[in-house]
């Protein structure tokens, strides 16, 4: 590693100031300060909504479980930052492997009906579930996972209306069984959510 940094260091020592330039090693270079000149607010104003579209895309990939060959669709509502963002459309695309990505005007044309709408701080990504997923394929898997959360949900609420468990079981498991009862209507809840998004 010291090697690397020497090297790239005398590559570059030719852009630092004229007094720093002077240095003949990394090893002795003072440690650079932190002033403004290196900051470019405007520069930073654009890659905040740009690095959130990526980031929020990709995470829409992971939590619909999208093989990472496929690529899917984004349509990005970036009102007034829309000039200062579509030139790194390329850049989108590579990193959350989304393709297109288009910069429709929101009031011309809203999100479809079965669009994955993401708002984020400055923009709004919609994803066409179609892109992402197979939509009959996943209202089957849904529904078959909705069925059993129901199942395990009137499971347990049978055993926490049963008065000799609830007598004879201690504190502790009936407890453990009350905060499973709540984390499976949770997710049965969620479920159900997710289904309706595709109706």
């Amino acid at each position: 590693m010291p090697f690397v940094t020497e090297e790239l260091w005398q590559n570059l020592k030719q852009y630092l100031p004229p007094d720093r330039q002077a240095t003949e090693s990394i090893m002795i270079a003072a440690y650079p300060d932190a002033t403004g000149i290196a900051t470019d607010p405007e520069s930073e104003r654009i890659m905040e909504p740009i690095i959130e579209i990526i980031h929020s895309i990709r995470n829409a990939r992971a939590q619909y479980k999208v093989e990472s060959t496929r690529w899917i669709e984004a349509q990005i509502y970036a009102g007034e930052l829309t000039p200062a963002i579509t030139p790194y459309s390329k850049a989108i695309q590579t990193l959350a492997r989304a393709r297109p990505v288009t910069f429709p005007d929101s009031k011309q044309s809203p999100p479809g009906k079965n669009a994955l709408v993401l708002v984020l701080k400055y923009t709004e990504v919609a994803i066409p579930m179609e892109s992402m997923v197979n939509l009959e394929a996943e209202k089957k898997r849904l529904q078959e996972e909705i069925e059993q959360s129901q199942a395990e949900v009137t499971r347990l609420e049978k055993r926490l209306k049963d008065r000799q468990f609830l007598t004879k079981a201690p504190a502790a498991i009936v407890e453990k069984e009350k905060a499973k009862l709540a984390t499976r209507k949770d997710k049965l809840e969620r479920l159900k959510q997710q289904l309706k998004k595709f109706q």
